[in-house]
């Protein structure tokens, strides 16, 4: 196993852009700090649980059904297209909560960037293929304790990756404040998930 290849490449695919790092971005904009940790948390139990099934061996299984693996795709372009319409209308992100019942509005948003952020990982297939076909290549005769070695590593990689987005959202929240131009960055994020999901629904070529 070539180690430092595998760190190299799983660094380049953890910065590049991608739905879950288009999330923590946008709300990371927004100026409030708690938004992008809690994307941050949902995407890492996200991860967590694919490092799971490919240590377990699942993985496996659902890359020798063809007919499963396109429906999981079809599955996190439908998910990532219906977030990309949300986010255009508005409906994804958080608005300050005022009263008595604040707190608790607060927390029931967050719970819910968790569970986006979440569901954006496990469905995402460019993540799947990644835990499922590419990480297993630099450990072909490998146990367990190698895919948690590796898993870890781009894990570790992939966190480092968004909280650099998040870092680089913040600085940049103060030029953002205004109402209009937050709209269009909101419709900016839904238009980018939209395409995204759209290409998950490009017919494969031979």
């Amino acid at each position: 196993m070539d180690f430092s290849l595998f760190l190299l490449t799983a660094a380049v695919l953890a910065l590049a852009p991608g739905p879950s790092t288009l999330l923590v971005l946008s709300h990371a904009l927004s100026g409030d700090r708690r938004r992008p940790l809690s994307l941050m948390a949902g995407a890492l139990l996200g991860n967590l649980l694919l490092i799971v099934v490919t240590v377990l061996g699942l993985s496996a299984v659902l890359l020798a059904s063809q007919t499963g693996f396109m429906l999981l795709r079809w599955i996190g372009a439908a998910y990532l297209i219906w977030l990309g319409i949300a986010y255009w209308r508005g409906l994804g992100t958080t608005a300050p909560a005022v009263g008595n019942q604040a707190q608790s509005i607060q927390a029931l948003r967050h719970r819910a960037l968790v569970s986006q952020a979440f569901l954006t990982s496990v469905t995402n297939p460019k993540g799947l293929l990644f835990y499922f076909a590419f990480l297993p290549q630099f450990a072909p005769a490998g146990g367990s304790g190698t895919f948690l070695l590796l898993g870890g590593s781009y894990l570790t990689l992939f966190m480092a990756a968004l909280a650099l987005y998040a870092l680089a959202g913040h600085r940049l929240a103060a030029l953002v404040v205004n109402p209009k131009i937050q709209l269009w960055k909101n419709r900016l994020t839904g238009g980018l998930l939209i395409g995204a999901g759209l290409l998950l629904l490009r017919p494969e070529r031979n």
